[in-house]
């Protein structure tokens, strides 16, 4: 009714607003730069802000951003996520069906990531939507995640590293 009036295009400030044509803000374009430099380094990244900032919109951005042959972006939102299903949903965006139980999904997760990067070169980029409502132990799951097969990048000839206690 008030585009007509308006003659705009579309609906302002919709959540399927085409991101090429989302206003280039310097916190935007900040945000970006941010977590494309996590996103290259494989490290972690938290993004906070209120209700209806634009949150999920950037990270929309962000996948469109990333250059398709190197990065694998993977996209899970559930409030209520469970080890489980967040194995199991990651393991599907794979094109992958899960083994039933969590330990073995896991290590087809894990495998599934080496050979992504092994033989297609793909960095995997994990984005869990909503994920201050999850519980110790998935956040348990995303830091063992990234810490599989000793930071996944351990290359004996490169570097000497000794065991010892404390």
């Amino acid at each position: 009714m008030f585009e007509s009036f308006y003659d705009l295009e579309r609906t302002p400030f919709s959540r399927d607003i085409p991101t090429d044509q989302l206003y280039q803000s310097h916190m935007l374009e900040e945000t970006l730069g941010r977590l494309e430099y996590t996103a290259q380094r494989q490290m972690f990244a938290v993004l906070t802000g209120d209700c209806g900032t634009g949150k999920t919109t950037t990270i929309r951005k962000l996948k469109e951003t990333l250059d398709t042959s190197r990065f694998m972006v993977m996209y899970l939102a559930d409030s209520k996520l469970t080890p489980r299903h967040f194995y199991k949903g990651l393991l599907e965006q794979l094109g992958c069906e899960a083994k039933f139980y969590r330990g073995d999904a896991k290590r087809q997760l894990h495998k599934e990531i080496e050979l992504m990067q092994g033989i297609h070169h793909l960095q995997p980029v994990v984005i869990v939507d909503e994920a201050h409502l999850l519980d110790k132990e998935m956040l348990e799951e995303v830091r063992f995640l990234l810490n599989f097969k000793m930071d996944a990048q351990f290359n004996p000839g490169r570097t000497k590293r000794t065991l010892g206690t404390a």
